[in-house]
Order: structure tokens, then sequence, then C-alpha cells
């Protein structure tokens, strides 16, 4: 088995996870990533949070606009969240939380990990590294497996339909891109994103967008659109 590498942010090139990776024999590189910690393959960044701070980010919705940039920085994101941000006494309720789970995992198709404490998401990280680098491994009991083919989403993400019907692929026309994007914004769904950018020619012009005038669209009412005029004016910021 060869000797198994990570390559880890400088922020946490000294943390209590590293250090439990490199006490495993993991080769650590340090390194400057824009988003995550953990680069477990040339396509799998690994973002590691803990329950308050992941609760911190849904309750100032900050969440809503550093999480498409993630999923852009990495074509195979990961989200691995230890302890339970549901018990953390922050300002955001219940509903608040599964809403931020359900925008990780149906808006974003980004994976999330839960760990009870750092040592088990450090257990995760060196899974990952491990199967990612030196494969699945087998034991004596296991059969193997003659032929495994696996489709790969084009986008590089993890499968499924993506919100505007194109299978998960990365539209190659301008506007359609455009479009394409509008379709993970939280509220917003894909027939009043196509409307917007049909009629505002571009995501900058649809971001500067009132919650008046997006009340114009389809689907989308007074309540829907302030929030939506919530989270764009979070983006311009």
């Amino acid at each position: 088995m060869k000797t198994l590498t990570i390559v880890v942010d400088n922020l946490a090139a000294t943390s209590f996870v590293t250090g439990q990776l490199r006490d495993r024999g993991v080769h650590v590189v340090e390194s400057n990533l824009k988003f995550g910690q953990y680069r477990v393959t040339d396509r799998c960044t690994v973002w590691h949070l803990s329950a308050a701070e992941l609760a911190h980010m849904t309750a100032d919705r900050t969440i809503y606009r550093k999480i498409p940039e993630f999923k852009r920085s990495t074509p195979e994101p990961i989200i691995l969240v230890d302890g339970d941000p549901m018990a953390v006494q922050e300002k955001i309720s219940p509903a608040g939380m599964r809403a931020a789970f359900t925008f990780l995992a149906l808006h974003n198709r980004i994976p999330v990990l839960t760990a009870k404490d750092p040592a088990e998401a450090a257990e995760l990280i060196y899974f990952m590294i491990s199967q990612a680098q030196n494969g699945m491994g087998m034991t004596l009991t296991e059969t193997p497996i003659e032929e495994v083919t696996v489709d790969e989403p084009a986008n590089g993400s993890n499968g499924g339909n993506g919100s505007n019907g194109r299978n998960g692929s990365r539209p190659e026309d301008p506007l359609e891109l455009q479009e394409y994007i509008l379709t993970s914004v939280p509220e917003l769904n894909a027939t009043a994103a196509k409307a917007m950018i049909e009629k505002y020619g571009s995501l900058k012009a649809v971001f500067a967008a009132s919650a008046k005038d997006l009340t114009a669209f389809p689907g989308i009412g007074p309540k829907r659109a302030k929030k939506i005029a919530g989270f764009f004016a979070g983006v311009r910021d």
C-alpha cells in the first residue's frame, strides 16, 4: 500500500484533525485552499465544519452564498460536520437548519457527512484518502467484483437531475449558464429563473432587482420575493 497524501489548507495545518492524520502516517502537504481544508483528490475537497460553525452560517444566511462558491471551487465538494447543529444554541430554528441541509443536498448536490466529534471526523477523512488513493480494499471474506461501471455526471457532481432538468450537465450557452446558476438560489424555481434571465439579460441585472420587481415572476409572492431579494443583496455584498 502506497503512502497516503493529502493537501491541507494552511489554516488547518495545526488542527486536531490534521494532527490525527499525521499520526496515522499520512503525508500532509500544506497549501492555500480557497474553500475547504482537506483536498482528498485533485477533484474532491472536504469542508470540515463544527456544528456551531454550520449553525452560525445558517443563522446569518452566509451559507446561501458560501456553499455555491464552494461548489464552484471544486468538482466534487463534501461537507463534513462534527457535532449536532440542532443542539447548538443559536438564533436558528430546527426548521431553519433543515432548510439549510435541504439547500446543500437538493439544490447543490453536495454530500453531507456527520461525525460525533473531531476524532471521528479525522477517521472519516482518513478513510476518504485511503479509498481514493488505494482503492476500497478487501478482506478475505469479501468477494471481488469482476467489473463495476460508474456513470460519472458530466459536471463532476454527485449525480441526479439538476433542478433545471439538464441532468446535471453544465450548459455552454451564456444565457443558459446564468439561468442554471440562478436555479441554485433558495426559493427560486426554474421557470422564474428562466423568465428573469430573459427579462434582465444578465445575473448582475437580476441581482439588482428589488423584492417588488421579483413578484412579477411565476410562483413568487411578496414573502418569497423578500427572501430572494435578501439573498441577492448578500451576493452583491
